[in-house]
């Protein structure tokens, strides 16, 4: 699995604007796996969101974000910025998909990993 972890906060929002209307997509995949993603990543995100003032205006929980061919099938953003919790690969599918969009990535993609017989999450190797 793709190994993420959440961006801080004050990273995000120095590229969102009072103003935007947001579209959030997260990968019910490896960053559910991860605990940055999925239905848990995407509620957390959105009250940070609306705590700080920040309007969302729909999401998306599917997986694999990954899927070029899914994105186009699920992804109908109504927001003109696009904030990304999936890997890169699922950000950068979605770049090249909303072209006229602004896509943030609120993860950062550290490496490969695997669980260990306790269920903890530990890197296989590392994406420099």
């Amino acid at each position: 699995m793709i190994v993420s972890e959440t961006k801080p906060f004050g990273i995000i929002r120095v590229y969102l604007k009072k103003s935007d209307k947001i579209s959030i997509v997260s990968c019910n995949n490896c960053a559910r796996m991860c605990g940055t993603g999925g239905k848990e990543g995407l509620r957390e995100m959105k009250k940070k969101l609306e705590e700080n003032g920040y309007k969302a205006v729909d999401d998306f929980v599917f997986s694999p974000v990954c899927d070029r061919d899914l994105d186009k099938k699920v992804i109908k953003p109504k927001g003109n910025v696009i904030l990304m919790l999936a890997c890169e690969a699922g950000l950068r599918n979605v770049e090249r998909l909303f072209k006229s969009k602004r896509v943030v990535s609120a993860l950062d993609t550290i490496g490969l990993g695997s669980f260990d017989e306790k269920g903890d999450i530990f890197l296989i190797r590392e994406f420099k």
